[in-house]
């Protein structure tokens, strides 16, 4: 990864909103799961841990990738590197709907995090709109 002088990560409005939904999304896991680790999770046979596990991955995943997105000098790899971000934001979205789906407790809290997901896509849409 490359690195860019002078430019602060932390003005970032979507890098800061993928460390809120990460942040939401480990919450969420450690209800919904009685707060099993991320091992726990992986290893588990249950439907709800799995979810939450996916949940929580993807969701750090992103993070990294928005940070690579942001400090791409090059505008075509760029716009490339925000488009592919689609990909992350939408299986998240689906990951959290599989899990609202599945006997839970706590179904609030991962309404909460789709509403912010919602939130984040559209945010990257117009983020992505501003690289245009």
């Amino acid at each position: 990864m490359q690195e860019n002088k002078g430019y602060n990560l932390s003005q970032s409005t979507i890098y800061q909103k993928s460390l809120e939904v990460f942040r939401l999304s480990r919450s969420v896991a450690a209800y919904v799961t009685n707060d099993k680790s991320i091992n726990k999770m992986y290893l588990s046979k249950s439907a709800s841990d799995k979810y939450a596990n996916i949940l929580v991955m993807d969701s750090l995943g992103l993070v990294p990738k928005i940070a690579e997105t942001e400090i791409q000098e090059n505008p075509r790899l760029k716009l490339k590197y925000a488009k592919s971000l689609q990909y992350f934001i939408d299986n998240l979205y689906t990951n959290c709907v599989k899990l609202e789906n599945t006997k839970i407790q706590g179904k609030d809290f991962v309404r909460l995090l789709r509403k912010e997901l919602i939130l984040l896509k559209r945010m990257h849409r117009r983020y992505v709109n501003s690289l245009l």
